[in-house]
C-alpha cells in the first residue's frame, strides 16, 4: 500500500518539503549568494532534508525563464525534471519524489513509464505533479500554444484517465478521444505503489480545484490574506473532495524562509535581498507572464507585488524562530497539511530550520521525531 511506503501519507500534523531545488528556486534576485541548480549543490540540499525527515522534494519544470533576448539569464537554468528526480532518488532514502510535467509537452505513455521507473528507483516513494500548463513562452519552444482555461483541464482528465489505464490495466488497451489516442497500450512493470503514485496538481480556478478535488491527492495552492481566507481557501478543496467525491485530500502551500535572531534581522535580509537585489528584469517578465498589468495598480501595490515575487512568492516564514513557529502553527491549525520550502541559501536555511525550528515543531505534537513515526 502507498500509505506505507509514501512519506507524504506519515502522521505528521504539518509535513514538509523542498521546492524548485533542480532549478534557480523563486526568489528573483540578484544577490550573489543565492542558489545555483548544479547536480552537486542539489543533491547536498535534498540529501540534507532527506536526513532531517522532510516529506516531499518537488521538482519544477521550466525549460526556460520568462526573461527574454537573454539566453545566459540564470531564470534559464534547471535540470529536466524526470531525470533529476530519478537520480535524486536513487541517492535518497525518505522523501518524496516529486517530478512535474506540463501535460500538453508530454505524451501519457512516456509520463507512465518515466514515473513507474522513479517509483523503483525510491522503492515507492515516487509522486508526480500534473500542470495544465499556462507559460506561452515555455511552450513557444516546443510549437504549442496555451489553451483556454476550459480546454486546458479537458485536456488534463483525458490524459489522467490514459495514465491511469496504463497503471493499472493488465491487458493492451485502445484509446480515442479528444485530444489523445492510443492503440495497444501497455506499460510493464506496473508503479511499486497501489494503486498508483500520488497525484498533485495546483489548480486554483474553478475547474482547476474540481480536478484537485476528484482525483489529486495533494492540491497545491497559495496561502493569502487573513487565517480567516486561509481556512476559506483549504477547506474549499477538502470540502468538495469529501461532499462531491466521497475521499480525503492534502492542502499544501510552499513558502519562503528568512530565520534571523530578531524580527528586525530577517527583515533586513528579507530587503536586502527582495529589494536591494531584486532581478526587475526577471519580476516584472514573471508578471507580465502572470497576466498583470502593473500599470494598472497604485504605487504601493506594485511595490508589494514585485517585492513578494523577488522574495520567493510564497508564504512569508520571515522572522524569529518563534514568530515562524507561530505562523506554521497558524497554518496547520487552518487546516494546511504541508508546506514546501525556498530560501535564498538552501543549505543555511536548512542548518537553521533543524536547529531552532524542527525542536518546536515537535514540542509543539505537529510533528513527531524523526525515526519515531508510529
Amino acid at each position: 500500500m502507498r500509505e506505507k511506503r509514501n512519506a507524504i501519507f506519515s502522521s505528521n500534523r504539518l509535513k514538509l518539503g523542498l521546492f524548485c531545488h533542480n532549478a534557480t528556486v523563486p526568489q528573483m534576485s540578484r544577490a550573489p549568494e543565492r542558489y545555483y541548480p548544479t547536480w552537486d549543490r542539489s543533491l547536498e540540499v535534498v540529501r540534507r532534508a532527506d536526513s532531517m525527515g522532510f516529506e516531499a522534494v518537488v521538482s519544477l519544470a521550466s525549460y526556460r525563464g520568462p526573461v527574454q533576448k537573454s539566453p545566459e539569464h540564470c531564470s534559464h537554468m534547471d535540470l529536466e525534471p524526470f531525470t533529476w528526480a530519478s537520480a535524486i532518488g536513487a541517492l535518497t532514502k525518505h522523501s518524496t519524489i516529486v517530478a512535474t510535467v506540463h501535460v500538453p509537452l508530454s505524451s501519457p505513455a512516456f509520463v507512465a513509464k518515466a514515473t513507474t521507473t522513479i517509483d523503483h528507483v525510491t522503492g515507492g516513494r515516487a509522486a508526480l505533479n500534473l500542470v495544465a500548463g499556462a507559460s506561452q513562452i515555455i511552450f513557444d519552444m516546443f510549437g504549442k500554444t496555451v489553451e483556454s482555461p476550459e480546454i486546458r483541464y479537458d485536456r488534463l482528465e483525458e490524459f489522467f484517465d490514459i495514465l491511469h489505464s496504463f497503471w493499472t490495466k493488465h491487458e493492451e488497451f485502445d484509446h480515442s478521444g479528444t485530444f489523445y489516442k492510443v492503440l495497444g497500450g501497455v506499460s510493464v512493470p506496473k508503479p511499486l505503489q497501489d494503486p498508483f503514485p500520488p497525484i498533485i496538481n495546483a489548480g486554483v480556478s474553478e475547474r482547476g480545484s474540481d480536478f484537485a478535488a476528484k482525483s489529486a491527492d495533494i492540491a497545491f495552492t497559495h496561502i493569502r490574506g487573513t487565517q480567516k481566507d486561509w481556512k476559506v481557501t483549504i477547506g474549499s478543496y477538502k470540502n468538495r473532495a469529501r461532499d462531491i467525491y466521497n475521499r480525503d485530500i492534502q492542502v499544501w502551500t510552499h513558502g519562503y524562509v528568512v530565520i534571523r535572531d530578531t524580527q528586525d534581522e530577517a527583515e533586513r535580509y528579507l530587503k536586502y535581498y527582495s529589494q536591494d537585489f531584486a532581478d526587475d528584469r526577471w519580476v516584472k517578465a514573471w508578471i507580465r507572464e502572470l497576466g498583470e498589468n502593473l500599470s494598472e495598480l497604485r504605487p504601493a501595490q506594485r511595490i508589494h507585488i514585485e517585492g513578494a515575487w523577488a522574495a520567493g512568492g510564497g508564504f512569508p516564514l520571515v522572522g524569529t524562530p518563534d514568530s515562524v513557529l507561530e505562523k506554521l502553527i497558524l497554518l496547520s491549525e487552518s487546516g494546511l497539511d504541508g508546506i514546501l520550502l525556498t530560501a535564498l541559501e538552501p543549505e543555511k536555511m536548512l542548518d537553521g530550520w533543524e536547529r531552532e525550528i524542527m525542536p518546536r515543531l515537535e514540542k509543539e505534537g505537529m510533528r513527531f521525531p524523526f525515526g519515531d513515526l508510529p
